[in-house]
């Protein structure tokens, strides 16, 4: 064995290796303890893949919200985008990003760039993309609680980033652009009603919001609400209750598997389903 190989395992030890569609990704564990854990790969990250409207993507100048290990950034690049310009506020993450860019020869047309979380849109002051993308953090916790950096707090909900991005979507969406987002999302026993709530609420345009036909009910997504927290913070199983409880009250019941497409023109909003991908909830096997 050469010392290269070797140094590829030394490098491998401790770390997820994900094979989806024709991307390798390296992440950190599931049970990664860290704040900066960098996520693994689940079946979302495949749905999005799917779901890339290939017209739209080659030649695009695309802006990524939230790059995480560069899985999104690499699939548009690998299927024709011109350049990704990509907001991240965790470093580790930027590191790992950056080698799987390097590792899938992507590395010269990706641009990562300090994101912010308050104001996201702050770093892209006054441009516009022909494709925006994003795998926004879904973490239905209290917005005034601690969490991994990859979740910044998604309030009750789990929907206070992707408000963010909706809230100024049409300002950096070139006219003839096209935004594409996967996450999971809160509903009733039907639809994902606090997502398409929103979206009815700040966007202007065409809206096609593809539903994974396997809903989960709340009482099963509790994994979602987990005790321990990073820095020894904690939420008890009292406090998790009273989040379901409020939930519930909400006219929330299940969790679904979304991804957003979204253009400028005629205002609507359509629901489609989209061929199930199974275990979403779960991460995906190593390669």
């Amino acid at each position: 064995m050469t010392k290269f190989n070797l140094l590829i395992q030394d490098v491998l030890q401790g770390k997820r290796l994900s094979h989806i569609h024709d991307i390798f990704v390296i992440t950190d564990e599931i049970d990664y303890p860290g704040v900066d854990q960098v996520f693994p790969m689940y079946p979302e990250q495949s749905f999005f893949l799917e779901e890339l409207v290939k017209p739209k993507i080659q030649g695009a100048n695309v802006l990524e919200i939230g790059l995480g290990s560069g899985v999104l950034s690499i699939g548009a690049l690998k299927a024709g985008a011109n350049q990704v310009t990509a907001l991240e506020i965790n470093p580790r993450a930027k590191i790992f990003a950056g080698f799987n860019a390097l590792l899938n020869g992507v590395e010269k047309a990706l641009h990562i760039t300090d994101g912010e979380t308050e104001n996201i849109w702050a770093p892209v002051m006054g441009k516009t993309f022909d494709y925006i993308i994003s795998n926004p953090p879904f973490v239905p916790i209290p917005a005034d609680t601690d969490y991994y950096l990859h979740s910044d707090g998604g309030g009750i909900l789990g929907l206070d980033f992707v408000e963010k991005i909706l809230s100024r979507l049409d300002e950096h969406l070139a006219p003839n652009g096209h935004a594409q987002i996967v996450r999971t999302a809160s509903g009733d026993n039907q639809l994902p009603t606090a997502l398409l709530e929103l979206a009815n609420t700040y966007l202007t345009g065409s809206t096609l919001v593809k539903i994974d036909p396997f809903a989960f009910p709340l009482k099963e997504s509790e994994e979602d609400l987990p005790e321990d927290l990073p820095g020894g913070i904690s939420i008890s199983a009292e406090k998790i209750a009273e989040i379901i409880q409020q939930l519930q009250s909400k006219g929330i019941s299940h969790t679904y598997l979304c991804v957003i497409h979204y253009e400028k023109g005629e205002k609507s909003i359509t629901t489609q389903l989209s061929k199930p991908h199974p275990d979403w909830h779960l991460p995906l096997n190593n390669s």
